[in-house]
């Protein structure tokens, strides 16, 4: 698994590459954990490289939208790829989680709150 993190002044995005599974979700969790400890907790999570993920990627997703969401903030999923949407939907989840086809549209899906900016 690949992952990067782009700072902008509104949000932070990271991108997921490869294989999501009980051996990668650790460091998956660490690295989103991380991002969401910048003021604002507002994080676009792109996962269209996504190549396979189990139910620890599911709890993952999950625990980091909780959290952003208990600190005033927000998660979205960019462009999520077929094996994602698939298990969250299989998962009952797909309705928890924001969506966008792609950055530009979460930024406008995502605006910033009053007073910001």
């Amino acid at each position: 698994m690949d992952l990067s993190t782009h700072a902008h002044p509104d949000w932070m995005v990271c991108d997921v590459a490869g294989k999501i599974d009980i051996f990668t979700a650790h460091a998956l969790r660490e690295h989103l954990l991380a991002a969401l400890g910048r003021p604002g907790y507002r994080l676009l999570l792109d996962m269209s490289m996504v190549t396979a993920m189990d139910a620890s990627g599911v709890a993952v997703l999950l625990s980091t939208l909780r959290r952003a969401v208990r600190h005033g903030g927000t998660l979205r999923l960019i462009a999520p790829a077929p094996v994602v949407r698939g298990l969250l939907k299989v998962s009952g989840l797909s309705g928890k989680f924001a969506v966008s086809a792609d950055l530009a549209g979460a930024r406008i899906a995502e605006p910033l709150p009053a007073g910001v900016g």
